[in-house]
């Protein structure tokens, strides 16, 4: 089967990002991306040595610091059992798949900015069908794409779109403090640390203000400065372009429903990785000591800022 082209590269782009990073040649990357892979060939209570590519986005996600990419990826198959709620069922074959697919585009636009940055564009597609999706299944999605993008993607940032218009607000209302600290924190901060360059949200109703004041308490400023609300779309055609942007918001690329349709035909194309990662958990009774990142959770309602660079 041939693969479906979801996300495009230029060949140069893992180069240009190695740049970034201050190495000096790809070598000393590489070699980087090897201490890796050496110190989880000893760890005895891993599920796995993970696939080169992944590994050099761990340490691309964490700007080239080896003992920073060692703690995101131990806190990468913590969680798998810490937040059952999410892992148990987030492969893409379980039912909660359609409901999001009928109600929700939540995509990766294909091409990427000058800056190496991806795109991701979130529109309500059919409002009523969005009564029987829990913002659960959202952050499930999210962390699939992310699967996918650790295997098949090599960026220097992240840029999301947000279209409220037609969002209900019984929906909303149920994004509560703790998943949005599970999803921006958690997951998004200790495994994967992408960097986040801007939230651009359009057609925002009266009670997006109160999603602002739950992120105030979790965002650190300097992220809150990132988030911009439009009233149309013009902002976006100068940050980011015609070419990337899909024609439902007046760019150039695939529509929407053209590239939903391409992410779930990844889904499929990728069932048996999807299913390997159901089986990833660390065996506790071999981990030869205690890790800082077991204390996860010790929050006990006081939320740690996020500050993501």
């Amino acid at each position: 089967m041939e693969s479906t082209p979801l996300l495009e590269l230029d060949d140069n782009v893992l180069e240009i990002v190695v740049k970034l990073l201050n190495y000096s040649s790809m070598d000393l990357f590489s070699e980087d991306a090897r201490k890796i892979r050496q110190w989880m060939i000893k760890q005895p209570h891993f599920p796995e040595v993970m696939a080169d590519k992944k590994i050099k986005n761990f340490l691309i996600l964490n700007k080239g610091s080896v003992e920073k990419s060692k703690e995101k990826i131990e806190n990468y198959y913590s969680l798998r059992s810490l937040l059952p709620e999410i892992f148990d069922n987030i492969h893409p074959k379980f039912s909660y798949k359609e409901n999001v697919k009928a109600s929700i585009y939540f995509v990766p636009l294909p091409k990427l900015t000058q800056k190496l940055h991806r795109v991701f564009f979130c529109k309500m597609r059919d409002p009523q069908s969005a009564e029987n999706v829990e913002p659960v299944d959202g952050i499930r999605l999210l962390v699939n794409i992310q699967e996918i993008r650790m295997m098949e993607d090599i960026t220097y940032g992240d840029v999301f779109i947000f279209d409220c218009k037609n969002i209900p607000l019984r929906w909303m209302l149920k994004l509560t403090p703790m998943l949005l600290y599970k999803s921006l924190v958690v997951i998004y901060k200790k495994v994967f640390s992408n960097r986040l360059k801007a939230v651009y949200v359009l057609n925002a109703p009266l009670y997006t203000e109160k999603i602002v004041l739950l992120l105030k308490n979790i965002l650190k400023p300097k992220l809150m400065e990132r988030i911009h609300f439009c009233e149309n779309s013009d902002v976006l055609m100068e940050k980011i372009g015609k070419e990337i942007l899909p024609v439902d918001c007046g760019g150039k690329a695939k529509s929407l429903e053209e590239l939903q349709e391409m992410l779930y035909q990844k889904f499929k194309e990728r069932e048996d990785y999807f299913t390997q990662l159901d089986k990833l958990r660390l065996n506790n009774d071999l981990k030869p000591k205690r890790l800082k990142n077991d204390e996860m959770f010790g929050l006990c309602g006081n939320f740690k800022k996020l500050e993501i660079d």
